[in-house]
């Protein structure tokens, strides 16, 4: 059974119009039928009335009061004339003639109603009941008969309203084929008028569902209306217009401000008022290596995993004011993180969330480590070189040494130290020349210059008993490249090489071309590099031996410079190595077209 609430207004118009027509009709109905009744029954009391004043004026004071038989007679034939029942009652209410029955099986009809109404009120009276003589339901009008002003007797007549009730029946038929009719059109115009007042309104109402899935397009047909109804549309129209201006404002500022949070640096983590995240941008998903799906809607501790975190914007909460921490956070690897913590706070102060900015400052602490080992590197071996100059100058310049042999030697060592200085110093030079300037790469021969680089280091490898072998193809492309740079780069790790191989050892140079790159690799069974220090054999002044690189005779700036140079040139210097095993470089530079 459908309930009321949930129908709609359509089809609760037509169902309060149908039950209103119907209403209508029934009332009109039974109005109509009640009053066709009381006239019908009004023109009977007429006809009875001009029957019985007629039967009046026939009939003699004698024949009642002497009971003549000729009243039987005078009944039937009044009774065929009229097509009416007649019966002539005695006062004491005994009946004399009846045209319809027969008077010796009737009974005394004195307490008739019709016939005590006639003789207390002394004029006539009507009834309308069941008559037991006859068998049906008749209408009664009875006439007081006088003589001198005395009453003698009772004329009544009686017609049944069994024909009444056939023309009633008649005309209830043609007054309910009328009424169909009549309920059918107005039930059509209620349904037109209906549909004309509520699909306006459907169309607002799907226009309205298409606007709330997102279609912001949509508007409502404004002419096809009535007044009221455009009026409507016309509000709707402007309604969905400004909708649509708003929310395309809002949606290019929240555009704007994801583009911002997308491409911001530092980490932005936005929670509730119960620490729930409930955005976090790709920086500090970087940061905390995480999955931004994995975290909304969860607290900071069972997202992230720190408890300095959640303790740091629990007391910024607290404070209701920003504060700053440095923390350290590893996931897997361990990172510096400078985290801002700031509370959201309402109108009334309270607290409602609060946002999370985090900069990475890992790298900047490890340039600190680096800067700091570098000035203390560049310091030491300055002053190394110099220690030793100022001393063996001293002791020339405050000792009488006559021997020529000694002032020679201190005068050779001073030599070397000042070289090896030039040379330091030199290093230094061409490292921040190749870090602050820009070279422009052009189609060079690689091989001409590693065969010039070969020849030149060859001697070097053949005085420590040193395998040295060279493989490069013969068709080798030319490649883009700065000569005197690529050079320094290799004059620098196939020296190495050879330094830190032992003798009788083996050095593999190899060439060779994959896709648009020739790739260089030198190869050796040297000592070999612990793996931890692998990631700072590139740093400046950084040894893995200093003591072995110091009798071997370098400064510690040799790879930072290669590492810089093969950077230029768009590609990686790599190493692969194990301690006791031999190491190998290797880069790639672009072939030319």
């Amino acid at each position: 059974m459908l309930k009321w609430s949930k129908l709609g207004i359509k089809n609760r118009l037509i169902i309060i119009f149908i039950v209103i027509q119907l209403l209508i009709i029934g009332l009109s109905f039974y109005y109509f039928s009640s009053n066709h009744r009381e006239f019908y029954l009004e023109q009977e009391k007429i006809s009875l009335k001009h029957y019985s004043q007629l039967m009046l004026n026939n009939l003699e004071a004698e024949e009642i009061l002497n009971s003549s038989q000729s009243l039987q007679s005078k009944a039937a034939e009044w009774s065929a004339d009229s097509e009416t029942r007649i019966t002539i009652i005695a006062a004491d209410g005994q009946v004399l003639a009846d045209s319809h029955y027969d008077i010796t099986e009737m009974d005394n009809h004195r307490n008739r109603p019709e016939v005590v109404q006639a003789i207390r009120s002394g004029s006539s009276a009507t009834a309308i009941r069941y008559s037991n003589t006859i068998g049906e339901e008749m209408l009664y009008y009875a006439v007081p008969v006088r003589e001198q002003g005395e009453l003698i007797g009772i004329l009544r007549t009686a017609r049944p309203i069994e024909f009444i009730r056939g023309v009633l029946i008649e005309d209830i038929k043609s007054y309910l084929f009328f009424f169909v009719i009549l309920a059918a059109i107005t039930i059509l115009l209620g349904w037109r008028l209906t549909n004309s007042i509520v699909k306006p309104l459907e169309t607002v109402t799907e226009t309205a569902e298409k606007i709330s899935e997102g279609d912001l397009t949509q508007r409502i047909p404004v002419r096809k209306y009535n007044s009221e109804i455009e009026k409507l549309a016309r509000m709707f129209n402007y309604m969905a217009e400004e909708l649509e201006e708003k929310i395309t404002e809002i949606s290019q500022e929240k555009n704007r401000i994801e583009a911002i949070l997308e491409s911001m640096v530092d980490g932005v983590i936005a929670v509730d008022k119960e620490g729930k995240i409930s955005l976090i941008n790709p920086a500090a998903r970087r940061i905390f290596n995480i999955e931004a799906e994995k975290i909304k809607g969860k607290e900071i501790i069972s997202s992230l995993f720190s408890h300095r975190i959640d303790m740091y914007l629990q007391r910024a909460f607290d404070k209701k004011e920003s504060i700053s921490r440095e923390i350290k956070y590893k996931n897997p690897e361990q990172k510096i993180i400078q985290a801002t913590f700031i509370p959201l706070l309402d109108e009334k102060e309270n607290v409602n969330g609060g946002v999370i900015v985090l900069t990475d400052i890992t790298e900047l602490r490890k340039l600190e480590t680096v800067r700091n080992d570098f000035v203390a590197n560049v310091s030491h071996e300055l002053r190394t070189p110099l220690t030793s100059m100022v001393g063996y100058l001293d002791t020339l310049l405050e000792s009488d040494i006559e021997n020529q042999e000694t002032r020679d030697r201190f005068l050779k060592i001073i030599k070397e130290e000042t070289d090896r200085l030039s040379i330091l110093i030199k290093d230094l030079f061409n490292l921040s020349k190749i870090e602050s300037q820009t070279f422009d790469l052009k189609a060079e021969n690689f091989k001409e210059v590693l065969t010039k680089v070969v020849n030149l280091l060859e001697k070097n490898a053949e005085d420590k008993n040193i395998d040295f072998t060279v493989q490069i193809p013969e068709n080798l492309p030319p490649v883009y490249m700065v000569p005197e740079q690529i050079k320094q780069v290799l004059i620098n790790l196939i020296d190495n090489a050879i330094k830190y191989t032992p003798a009788g050892g083996k050095i593999d140079i190899k060439v060779e071309k994959e896709g648009d790159k020739v790739y260089f690799s030198v190869k050796d069974n040297g000592i070999g590099i612990p793996k931890a220090d692998q990631e700072r054999i590139f740093e400046r002044f950084y040894r893995v031996d200093k003591a072995r690189s110091r009798v071997l005779g370098g400064t510690g700036i040799g790879l930072s410079i290669v590492r810089n140079i093969i950077k230029q040139h768009g590609s990686e210097i790599q190493v692969k190595s194990r301690k006791g095993e031999g190491s190998e470089f290797y880069f790639y530079l672009k072939a030319a077209e």
